[in-house]
């Protein structure tokens, strides 16, 4: 470079085989008169590939046109300028090159890396999509095989006859004997099944329910309520001594004491009852609840748990009555996952599980939103209409007194308070978010009711004998 004379034309060439070509039009058309010419070798880039079909053939001299769109631009640098413009030119030019090339290199970098996101992408949501379809096929077929199983024990049920009845038999004659052809006098009540009479038989004072012949499915209540009662026996579960099959009648222990709905509501008059007979009243009515879920091999849902389903004994002890609308369900229904679904949903307005009438699926927390009805109920004195309501309001209003119920004076407000929370957790919307009924609901009923002591039921007995 340095030996370049400063003024000279300068033309840059490779080792093309058209350098030739190009050398003979710089000199035509770049060299001055009475000037120097200095050629320097220089290794450039092939053409663009798009180029190379309009270059010249071999053995034939580029065309002027030819030289001027090629040989100029591409393979030779010819100037008037000194030689350490070409120099920085070229060092430029190799420097935009470089950038050119890991730019492009970059960018198909980054376009790989893009490709290898979508295909990683399109690949977790294939295997979403068929996680999806294994689950609700799994689904389908574990509800598929719990409605193949009521099937079959509806079918089982429709073809029982009156010889499967696992309790003592009565014949029509012996019932209405005991009724007195079920005399209104000795009417004790009306249930969803049918009127409940008081009578004698074999010598014992007993409870006989009979089928209205206008209800529906009354047949499958019949059947429903003999095959739980005869199968699962409980201090707290209403005893059945036998059924007459022929007429739909049902024979029970008869509970001195009525049901807990007209203790509640003071029915004929009879006193109210104590903070401590509650308490023990709810305690027992959840061991008899779970007794029902516990049962094997699969847990028994009451569904229809009231007030008016829950007898009293002579001494106050619960009885849970009234199993026609139980259902027996899937063990995997127990659990806060897994649900039952119903064809249609069954039990008492205001007393029926939110979740449950408005999808179907049953679980063994159908039963605690009832439950927790009975337990406002229990400590308000008020009816199941917009209970949980006022209780929660009158909390938040720091005014919970004033919502117990005044037939007792001596409540003691901080338990029964600790009582109504968790009521209302029991009457929460969903499944999910009610609590346990053997490790968090029992436990703290079982520590209410033992600070109530040792009851005397016979002073509750004689003040309503008075």
């Amino acid at each position: 470079m340095e030996s370049i004379k400063e003024g000279s034309t300068v033309i840059a060439i490779d080792k093309d085989k058209n350098s030739q070509y190009a050398v003979k039009w710089a000199v035509d058309n770049l060299l001055k008169k009475n000037t120097s010419c200095t050629l320097i070798h220089v290794r450039t880039k092939a053409l663009h590939h798009r180029d190379v079909e309009n270059a010249s053939k071999q053995g034939r001299a580029p065309t002027n046109e030819e030289l001027h769109q090629f040989f100029l631009p591409f393979r030779g640098f010819c100037a008037r300028k000194g030689a350490m413009d070409l120099e920085k030119f070229m060092i430029v030019e190799e420097q935009n090159i470089e950038k050119a090339r890991l730019g492009e290199e970059a960018a198909l970098a980054l376009a790989e890396v893009e490709k290898q996101k979508t295909k990683a992408a399109i690949e977790s949501a294939e295997m979403s999509r068929c996680l999806a379809a294994i689950e609700i096929k799994k689904r389908k077929q574990t509800e598929k095989r719990a409605m193949q199983k009521e099937e079959e024990k509806q079918r089982a049920s429709n073809t029982n006859q009156p010889d499967n009845i696992l309790c003592k038999r009565y014949n029509i004659k012996e019932i209405e004997d005991a009724t007195n052809c079920f005399d209104k006098a000795l009417k004790l009540g009306e249930g969803g099944y049918g009127p409940v009479f008081k009578g004698v038989l074999d010598n014992t004072v007993v409870a006989i329910k009979a089928l209205r012949s206008n209800i529906t499915q009354g047949d499958r209540q019949f059947q429903q309520e003999v095959e739980v009662l005869t199968t699962v026996r409980h201090p707290n579960m209403v005893l059945l001594l036998g059924a007459c099959p022929e007429n739909g009648c049902l024979v029970y222990e008869f509970t001195e004491n009525g049901t807990l709905e007209d203790r509640l509501f003071k029915k004929d008059n009879t006193p109210p009852l104590p903070w401590n007979l509650r308490f023990k009243i709810a305690a027992e009515i959840a061991t008899g609840l779970l007794f029902l879920h516990q049962t094997k091999p699969e847990p028994i849902v009451h569904r229809d748990l009231k007030p008016s389903n829950i007898l009293l004994t002579k001494n106050y002890v619960t009885k849970i009555a009234d199993v026609g609308l139980a259902r027996l369900v899937p063990p995997s229904a127990a659990d806060k996952t897994t649900q039952y679904h119903m064809t249609a949903t069954a039990g008492t307005f205001f007393y029926i599980d939110p979740e449950y009438q408005q999808t179907g699926l049953l679980g063994v927390k159908s039963d605690i939103y009832s439950f927790g009805v009975v337990l406002l109920q229990i400590i308000t004195g008020k009816g199941p209409m917009g209970v949980a309501r006022l209780v929660e309001e009158a909390i938040h209003e720091g005014k919970f007194e004033k919502v117990l119920d005044p037939n007792v004076t001596d409540w003691p407000v901080e338990e029964t308070l600790s009582l109504a929370r968790l009521a209302l957790m029991c009457c929460e919307m969903r499944k999910r978010d009610r609590p346990d009924l053997g490790s968090v609901i029992l436990p703290e009923l079982n520590r209410l009711r033992d600070l109530g002591g040792v009851i005397d039921t016979d002073i509750v007995t004689a003040t309503r004998n008075e």
